[in-house]
Formats: structure tokens, C-alpha cells, sequence
């Protein structure tokens, strides 16, 4: 079954990290602010709790969203048409200049959520490969069902393996609702582990990790397994 699987494109990275709570005040926010606009356009939008800038969205809807509050910053590319190593460049260069502004010393926990979707060659809908490929939902099991699908997925959460490695991985793989030829698979990776600002290896690092989990997983996952002998 994985060979009916067309490669994957990124849909959405949002990275939020922690770090320990700042006294930040309108001063630091407006400098973010203007180091940002000498890389793009951001519009400049003030929270309950920080501030928020974000790009206008192009033709194709996609849009940069940076939000800092005391303790987190995150930064989003949702959607987008990048590429995991281009949008993993360009969330470190947002990083640069968030940091450049404010003094913060190092990120607590990071959070990664990345979306991406994988077209299924010579499939025509998601939802009855996912059922009757992966799941081997028996035909008389839906029966009685008036209403049809919308969707339909699975989720898997992987806990910590070890005291020395505090990640989680929350994986969902399901068929996109938008576009039923098409499975949409989305991974919260979380990793809790301090990192001081300026080793922006291990973020990438990090990033890769939660790219390849979510990439590798998903198409064991989607393999699917052998119809029963008769």
C-alpha cells in the first residue's frame, strides 16, 4: 500500500516555545516588531496578554503569524507551501531577531505541531482507504448508519520513552476533509528539554525529529495489512 502514496507536502508548522517568564513591556514588543518588519511585512496587533503580528496572507491564503506573551513565543506558518527545511530556516531567522530584541536566556519546552498531506495515487477517496485498507472495517459493521462520512482517522499518542528523552509525539492520521484523495496526517511533538538561546542545531534538530516520526509512522500506518486468507 505505500507505494500508492504520492509524497507528502507540508500544510502547516506552528512552533511555540517557553521560556521562563520575562517582565516584557510595550518597549520590547514594538522592538520585535520593527526587526521583524526589516525581513517582511507583519501587521501589529496587541493582545490581552502580548502581542501579535502576522503577514498579510498571500493569494494562496498562506500567512506568518508570531505571538509573544511573557513566557512563549510562537510561530506560525499556517497554511504554507514551504518545504519542512525551508519553513525550519525561516522560524529560526523569526527566532534571531525575537531574541535579538529581547534578552531571554533559554527555551524551556518547545512544541511543534506540523500538518502535511499525501495524495493517494489511483485512489479516489481517503475515507474507504482508511477504512477498508487500514482499519479493515468490515462492511455489515457500518450498517444502519444514515448519515455518511465527512471524515474518518485514527490517533496514536507515544509518551516518553526514557527519563533522558522527555518527548511525546500526538499523531493523528486521518483522510482530509477538504480533499478526499488526499490523507491528512498532523503530529503535536513535544520535547522538554531546555535549550539555551543560540543553539539553533538542536531546535533543528528537534524539527527533524518530529518531521521524520510523523513521515515514518504515518506511512507504516497507512501500509495497511494483508486482506484474511479464504
Amino acid at each position: 500500500m505505500e507505494s500508492m502514496l504520492g509524497p507528502a507536502s507540508l500544510l502547516a508548522q506552528i512552533s511555540t516555545l517557553r521560556f521562563p517568564p520575562a517582565g516584557l513591556n510595550a518597549g520590547h514588543y514594538r522592538e520585535v516588531f520593527n526587526r521583524l518588519s526589516q525581513v517582511g511585512t507583519f501587521n501589529y496587533l496587541i493582545t490581552c496578554d502580548g502581542v501579535e503580528l502576522a503577514s498579510p496572507a498571500t493569494e494562496s491564503g498562506a500567512s506568518v503569524k508570531v505571538t509573544l506573551v511573557k513566557d512563549a513565543v510562537t510561530v506560525s506558518f499556517d497554511p504554507t507551501t514551504k518545504s519542512a527545511e525551508f519553513a525550519a530556516e525561516e522560524l529560526i531567522g523569526i527566532l534571531k531577531e525575537v531574541t535579538g530584541a529581547i534578552p531571554l536566556p533559554v527555551f524551556v519546552h518547545q512544541v511543534h505541531v506540523l500538518r502535511k498531506t499525501l495524495p493517494l495515487q489511483g485512489q479516489t477517496d481517503a475515507r474507504q482507504f482508511i477504512m477498508n485498507e487500514v482499519l479493515r472495517m468490515e462492511p455489515e459493521r457500518l450498517q444502519g448508519w444514515e448519515r455518511g462520512f465527512g471524515s474518518v482517522g485514527v490517533r496514536f499518542v507515544f509518551p516518553p520513552q526514557k527519563m533522558e528523552d522527555l518527548s511525546t509525539h500526538d499523531l493523528k492520521v486521518e483522510s482530509f476533509f477538504q480533499d478526499a484523495t488526499k490523507i491528512f496526517i498532523e503530529d503535536t511533538a513535544s520535547f522538554l528539554v531546555p535549550v539555551p538561546v543560540g543553539q539553533w542545531d538542536t531546535l533543528k534538530t528537534n524539527l527533524a525529529e518530529a518531521n521524520r516520526f510523523m513521515d515514518e509512522y504515518s506511512r507504516v500506518l497507512l501500509k495497511g495489512r494483508p486482506a484474511p486468507e479464504t
